[in-house]
């Protein structure tokens, strides 16, 4: 899901200390800071569950949470880190910790103020099972709104004074129309509704108002349909919160991207499947990113390891003359690509995606990459994040 991005003041500095070269760096260029969710779980060592944190892509710090995480994170569309900078007194972290303080489940919502150094824990009588599919994440302005996959409800909470969540006592389901549970969400970039995929094929719009949110007017997406079969999982949303685009899973190569307008959310338009100039093609996409103007959509091959650069006008999603990327360690030091944020628009700008430890390696990575002129990608820097296997979604903003 697409982030807007705020400032990150002096984050390095109150994670941890020692970092006074980084944040001399910060005055003469932007710094991209990360979090990343490591899923740990009791069988991780006997490591609870953390946060590392990245600076311009280089590992600098853990937080830890006193909760478990899950194994293989959940369902991969799900954004299981958030950051909101309130203001230079609530600098907040939420991570998912699906397995809660069991391991087993309930989830619970782990929020860290930066500024303090200090987290507090939120459970819900809605976040059962969490552990069986992981927990999803996104804020707008004060409300964070959290996806309780296992139960199938999207919750609305305040945050509040250093980073704590109050529930606003607003829910509402988070299952299909075919009684699949919510798979991913987003809230569109002018606050009033929440866009979800669920699990059974469908997707759903839901009205909402600070943090009040109503019952959804629900569809079947038309990539699930004949010839495809496809699943939507992945979400973007224009900046104008005009189109949303969902990602469909495909079994086959090339990317299938499903598109509607606001105006119209019962029509899908189904783009593809998307091939590009060359490379090693999409396949398994969940995860995808769209550029802050709206004009680029970088999607995320799952099963490939590839990401491929696409132009986006209104509904229509087509290739354009990049190759597909594939970042390198893939199938030797790393075996999934995450979710991804998009940092930037144009060249110089850049992606960041986690990446999951391939097989029995311990380590996990994060990847940094850059976009040319014509919104191709290369790759910059790979951070490690050692003894963390199932780290799969992260967070990331850039302080200018």
């Amino acid at each position: 899901m697409s982030k807007t991005p705020k400032l990150f003041v002096m984050f390095a500095v109150m994670v941890v200390s020692g970092l006074a070269s980084a944040v001399a760096q910060e005055a003469k260029s932007p710094t991209v800071y990360t979090v990343v969710n490591d899923e740990n779980t009791p069988d991780s060592n006997g490591h609870f569950n953390s946060g590392s944190v990245y600076v311009n892509g280089a590992y600098s710090a853990r937080i830890v949470t006193g909760s478990y995480g899950i194994d293989g994170g959940g369902y991969l569309g799900n954004h299981s880190v958030d950051i909101a900078v309130i203001n230079p007194q609530m600098q907040c972290v939420f991570i998912a910790d699906a397995g809660g303080v069991s391991g087993n489940g309930p989830g619970d919502v782990y929020a860290y103020n930066v500024a303090t150094k200090s987290g507090t824990r939120t459970m819900s009588g809605l976040g059962y099972n969490g552990n069986l599919y992981g927990i999803a994440l996104e804020h707008w302005g004060n409300t964070l709104i959290v996806g309780w996959a296992g139960s199938g409800a999207l919750e609305t909470f305040t945050i509040g004074a250093n980073c704590a969540l109050t529930s606003s006592g607003s829910s509402a389901s988070g299952m299909g129309l075919n009684l699949g549970t919510v798979d991913e969400f987003a809230i569109a970039p002018n606050g009033l509704f929440v866009a979800a995929t669920y699990e059974d094929g469908s997707y759903g719009v839901y009205p909402l108002n600070g943090t009040t949110i109503s019952a959804p007017a629900q569809y079947n997406s038309n990539c699930s349909n004949p010839p495809y079969y496809a699943v939507p999982v992945g979400i973007a949303i224009s900046p104008d919160s005009s189109a949303v685009y969902l990602d469909c899973l495909y079994g086959e190569n090339g990317a299938l991207i499903d598109a509607f307008t606001v105006s119209n959310a019962g029509v899908t338009v189904t783009n593809g499947p998307i091939n590009a100039a060359g490379g090693t093609p999409v396949n398994g996409s969940v995860t995808m990113g769209l550029s802050p103007d709206g004009t680029v959509l970088y999607i995320v091959g799952t099963f490939s390891g590839a990401i491929e650069s696409t132009n986006v006008n209104g509904t229509s999603v087509t290739p354009n003359s990049c190759s597909n990327f594939v970042p390198p360690g893939y199938n030797s030091e790393w075996i999934y690509p995450g979710t991804i944020d998009v940092l930037g628009s144009g060249a110089g700008q850049g992606l960041a995606i986690p990446q999951t430890a391939f097989d029995t390696t311990p380590d996990s990575y994060l990847e940094l990459l850059r976009i040319d002129a014509k919104h191709c990608l290369s790759a910059v820097t790979q951070g490690v994040d050692a003894n963390s296997m199932y780290a799969l979604s992260g967070a990331s903003y850039v302080k200018q």
